[in-house]
């Protein structure tokens, strides 16, 4: 299984790759985008700096020193939706990166997939996250307009995940495997990540309270207020890697765009550790052992349901 991890600087290249990285995904906004739309209409679902290439030359030099190490580059133009005129931009600014190299567009919104795959048929789409494809049908849907590979949503169990590679076998399917479970669903959200203190909406401290409904309301309310009292920040689905590679994933995808160097190093080594220990046919018991040793290695503490990528793994018999 091959191993997608996230970068914002061309000095992250090498710890990365040789941490384990097979491919990275990066983000990139031009001074003409910023110009007209500013960062918090930024391109790519990261509205603060240290989310993006500093400039053209960076991510040049990235695309470059990725090659030369044998690892791939994928640019994020993932908002859920731009204007018109934004597809215009984002045509021009997309034939300037596919000249430099990058190997795939990350992408949610229709139109710009459709523009794209017009416009620039030679470099491949990778569908978003954000296009929130819960079922086979939908994949297939995203698959006749040319997009070859996609990023699983993160509230799939293992079986549907499993059912909707089987249903659509010639597409590869991407899924999350540390750092950033959140308890909304991604394409349908409204908030921003635009805090100047990178802390999200959904990770504010908060009490709720049962108003009426009874026991039912009661196991909701306990449920939900479970978020406030963990670090989604420490998600992981480390335990789930044999299980994915058997569904049909062919990559694992580490969140943190904007993130500090050394976790995103530490981060990359825990899932190739455990990718090659997974690859070398250990029993179930034996995996779920290392997993969660891993995990403890990582975040100095035992992992936790509620931050847990696949929580269907905590009701085995």
């Amino acid at each position: 299984m091959r191993i997608l991890s996230p970068i914002d600087r061309a000095a992250e290249v090498g710890p990365l790759v040789d941490a384990g990285a097979d491919e990275l995904y990066g983000g990139y906004v031009s001074g003409a985008w910023l110009k007209k739309y500013s960062l918090l209409g930024s391109a790519n679902q990261r509205y603060f700096p240290s989310a993006q290439f500093s400039g053209l030359s960076e991510l040049r030099a990235t695309i470059k020193d990725a090659h030369r190490r044998g690892a791939k580059f994928f640019l994020v133009l993932n908002a859920p939706f731009y204007t018109a005129a934004q597809h215009d931009d984002l045509l021009v600014d997309a034939a300037r990166y596919a000249g430099y190299g990058v190997d795939a567009f990350i992408v949610a919104d229709i139109g710009l997939i459709m523009r794209l795959r017009d416009r620039l048929p030679g470099v491949p789409v990778h569908l978003s996250t954000l296009s929130t494809i819960f079922n086979s049908a939908a994949a297939g849907f995203f698959e006749r307009l040319g997009v070859g590979r996609m990023v699983l949503p993160r509230e799939l169990t293992l079986a549907e995940m499993a059912g909707i590679a089987k249903a659509n076998p010639s597409v590869e399917f991407d899924a999350f495997i540390m750092v950033g479970k959140c308890p909304n669903i991604e394409g349908f959200c409204s908030f921003t990540h635009n805090s100047p203190d990178l802390i999200w909406p959904c990770e504010e401290s908060y009490d709720v309270g049962i108003l009426s409904g009874g026991d039912a309301a009661a196991k909701v309310v306990q449920a939900q207020s479970g978020w406030s009292r963990v670090n989604r920040r420490q998600a992981c689905g480390l335990c789930a890697v044999a299980g994915l590679k058997d569904a049909g994933v062919t990559a694992l995808k580490l969140v943190g765009r904007g993130g500090p160097t050394a976790m995103k190093v530490r981060l990359t080594q825990a899932v190739r550790r455990m990718v090659d220990y997974a690859g070398a046919g250990h029993a179930k018991d034996a995996m779920e052992h290392e997993a969660k040793t891993i995990y403890k290695e990582v975040f100095g503490k035992d992992c936790n349901p509620y931050i847990c990528y696949f929580p269907e793994l905590w009701q085995r018999p």
